[in-house]
């Protein structure tokens, strides 16, 4: 078995035993394991820009952080550039379908190029997608283990 695959489901076990106590629920519609592998295929055919973003009042998401090393980075992304457009679509609800045609077609080393506001003025700026990190993986399938397939049976006495 790959390192990765290890790291993953290392981090996936620790999360889960964290989190016994946290209370009852259930919400994917698939068992833990079976949803481990489709989000593993799923997130590893993405491309990763390494922004940490939350979103404004305006509703626009802004860059919170940009982790070091990354494709974001190399671009030249600065934490508080508000994303405005992907590939020429502007970032809005209207162009909701649009925006997940672009976004299906980004993958690891394919181009993205973003449009963002920066002091007042639009900035273009170009990133070759990166495959998602083993640690990034590793937290995002953690986060959904824990939020989704983490639950506590009580037994009755």
């Amino acid at each position: 078995m790959k390192i990765s695959t290890w790291l993953v489901a290392l981090t996936v076990l620790v999360a889960l035993a964290g989190t016994a106590f946290a209370g009852e629920h259930y919400k994917c519609d698939k068992g833990a394991e079976e949803c481990l592998n489709a989000m593993v295929t799923k997130i590893k055919a993405k491309g990763w820009l390494g922004i940490e973003t939350e979103k404004t009042a305006e509703g626009r998401y802004a860059v919170k952080a940009v982790t070091a090393g990354s494709p974001a980075e190399k671009a030249g992304f600065q934490a508080g550039d508000v994303l405005v457009a992907l590939n020429g679509v502007e970032l809005s609800k209207e162009n909701k379908k649009k925006l997940a045609k672009v976004k299906k077609s980004l993958g690891p080393n394919v181009k993205a190029e973003y449009t963002v506001k920066r002091s007042g003025g639009k900035k273009n700026l170009t990133a070759w997608l990166a495959e998602v990190p083993d640690t990034v993986l590793a937290q995002w399938i953690g986060e959904h283990m824990v939020d989704q397939h983490s639950y506590v049976t009580v037994a009755a006495r």
